[in-house]
């Protein structure tokens, strides 16, 4: 009984973050959509090119180019207030009139809700050039963690309750996992959950070992845990075959990062099919330290999705995976629930 109290509290405390509504309009597009506001001549220049490199590049590791966003182009003349609920919006200010250095200044829900707006200004555009050369993955991680968030909203109001009680009961922990995530697969300190389709997979795994000295958090140590726990618990159609890591074709990154106030690496890469059939796909995952059982905990979203766009499939893993609240976690949204309660 005190289990599953403390689980139904974990469930209430993983969606108490959203908030309340405001009276704002709700914004409109779909994913990944960004309304550039750019004049021709800016946009037609070695200014516009430096931009374009970034919000129209590749997303990273994916095994096909896919653009980072879809882009809608307009100039400044033809913006107006039906345009103004826009999910994502780019401003490009060229004028040396108005500034003196190029800045950027990112807004959070001006106009709608889950809205995200980024106006560039600049002297020049010589000055503009520079300053995304420099500034241009912060642009784009600006819209791409607005999306992660509005994603994140989506699953808590689809939220899978039995998917999280497994995953509580497995590692006293709490993912946003929606409910068109119905298939489970559990194993010694290991649980897959997917949602079974042939043509757009989506895949959670989670996992957890003794933590026993720092060298189990190198970016190493990280994919050789991977390799190891994937080729117990995941295997092919055929006897001998086994989900890998693609170390060949396309290296894979960690990256050390803070998440919920603590230290974790999220690690991004392509995975294949060993000594099987031609399968694979993108995958992303995110290490962290659970401090009261003293493990490390892995959770990973993967992508199976022949011969059909990844960006969003993978992104989507990519809000699971980010949602992670360890036991340390949940501890501390507790107790800021109690203080609140206090006031």
């Amino acid at each position: 009984m005190k289990k599953t109290l403390f689980i139904t509290l974990s469930v209430l405390l993983l969606t108490s973050c959203g908030g309340s509504r405001s009276l704002k309009p709700e914004s409109s597009g779909a994913a990944f959509e960004l309304l550039l506001v750019i004049d021709d001549d800016v946009y037609n220049s070695p200014a516009g090119d430096s931009l374009r490199m970034f919000i129209e590049g590749p997303v990273p590791f994916l095994p096909q180019p896919e653009p980072q966003f879809q882009i809608s182009r307009i100039p400044h003349r033809l913006y107006d207030r039906l345009l103004q609920t826009t999910r994502n919006i780019l401003f490009v200010n060229i004028d040396p009139n108005l500034y003196t250095q190029a800045k950027a200044k990112f807004l959070n829900e001006p106009w709608a809700n889950n809205q995200a707006v980024c106006n560039i200004n600049a002297p020049s555009r010589q000055e503009f050039a520079d300053f995304i050369s420099k500034n241009g993955d912060r642009i784009v991680d600006f819209f791409v963690t607005a999306e992660r968030k509005r994603m994140h909203e989506y699953f808590l109001a689809n939220f899978n309750r039995q998917a999280n009680d497994t995953v509580y009961e497995l590692f006293d922990s709490n993912l946003a996992i929606p409910t068109s995530f119905n298939r489970y697969k559990r194993g010694d300190h290991f649980l897959w959950i997917s949602n079974g389709s042939a043509s757009g997979g989506q895949n959670i795994v989670m996992y957890s070992v003794r933590y026993t000295s720092t060298e189990q958090l190198t970016h190493e140590s990280i994919l050789a845990r991977r390799d190891s726990v994937m080729k117990a618990n995941i295997p092919g159609e055929l006897q001998g075959s086994y989900m890998g890591t693609e170390l060949k074709y396309l290296y894979p990154e960690t990256r050390f990062i803070t998440h919920n106030g603590e230290w974790a690496a999220v690690t991004r890469g392509l995975w294949r099919m060993r000594n099987g059939a031609l399968m694979g796909g993108p995958f992303v995952s995110l290490t962290r330290i659970d401090r009261v059982n003293k493990r490390i905990l892995t959770v990973e979203g993967f992508v199976f999705a022949p011969s059909r766009a990844k960006r969003n499939l993978l992104r989507q893993m990519d809000a699971m995976v980010y949602s992670l609240l360890t036991p340390q976690d949940l501890y501390k949204r507790r107790i800021e629930r109690e203080k609140q309660g206090n006031k």
